[in-house]
């Protein structure tokens, strides 16, 4: 059937939105369990790796280390082993940077307005409202950051998705609709 990729800003309903889609398309649902496997394959910790993505640097929980290189590769590995299972909805690793040459996986993007994605974090995440701004900066400085180190220039650069959707401006569940109508998928 079909491969869906979705990157997402922070707040911007990716898991949300790709649960949905799975469900609707009967697909499996892939995003941090992608992490055990990670860590599994370098020997680390999932400690480890999470210090390793959203610090820039490795700090070992474990006294073991990630190395950029081998994160890639296992990374882009693992990846392309889901993908050949056919039928998943993947969630972040930028998984359209390495599936960019398979054929039928579609890539999305989700983007939405500051207003609307700290709404969607106090009510989804329970973020309280005097730290809901930090929160999604935060998120989305690591987001841009590990998609940078992992793709390179242009890591953002519109033409590597399939379809762009701004969710401030559409519901969920007619988001899950475009896409599925734009992969020539149905529920």
């Amino acid at each position: 059937m079909a491969v869906i990729t979705i990157s997402r800003e922070t707040a911007a309903g990716g898991r949300e939105l790709g649960r949905l889609l799975a469900k609707r398309l009967n697909y499996r649902y892939i995003d941090k369990s992608l992490f055990q496997d990670i860590a599994n394959d370098l020997n680390v910790s999932e400690k480890t790796l999470v210090s390793f993505e959203e610090r820039r640097r490795y700090e070992g929980y474990d006294q073991s280390s990630v190395c950029e290189e081998e994160y890639k590769k296992s990374l882009g590995s693992i990846l392309l082993g889901a993908a050949g299972e056919d039928n998943v909805v993947i969630i972040g690793r930028a998984a359209y940077f390495f599936l960019k040459g398979e054929k039928n996986c579609y890539h999305i993007r989700l983007v939405a307005t500051m207003d609307w994605k700290k709404e969607y974090a106090m009510k989804n995440y329970n973020v309280s409202p005097d730290r809901v701004q930090e929160f999604i900066e935060k998120g989305d400085d690591t987001r841009k950051w590990f998609r940078r180190s992992i793709c390179g220039m242009g890591f953002d650069d519109a033409h590597w998705f399939h379809l762009t959707l701004n969710m401030s401006r559409i519901p969920i569940e007619q988001a899950a609709e475009l896409i599925m109508s734009a992969s020539n998928l149905s529920g």
